[in-house]
């Protein structure tokens, strides 16, 4: 893997489209290293499709494609959204 990547902030709008929240603020509890932290802190990789990556460990946080008019989005871990008081 290179250095060729963004923080989560670049994948925002992607996942805006399907959450209806600002997934920058989104915590998540990875599945394989169990630190939690806010997408933005994820780094984003860009080629066919979009994929973010836990900022400790580098596994993969949520994969996001698009195909045609669809959206295609395979999240792994555990995400947190905070409630409106």
């Amino acid at each position: 893997m290179d250095d060729q990547h963004t923080d989560g902030n670049a994948m925002a709008g992607l996942l805006a489209e399907v959450l209806a929240v600002d997934a920058t603020s989104i915590v998540r509890r990875c599945h394989s290293c169990g630190a939690e932290r806010p997408m933005a802190d994820h780094r984003a990789y860009h080629g066919a499709g979009a994929v973010l990556r836990c900022p400790e460990c580098e596994d993969v946080a949520v994969r996001v494609v698009t195909v045609g008019a669809s959206l295609v989005v395979e999240p792994r871990g555990t995400f947190t959204v905070a409630r409106a008081s």
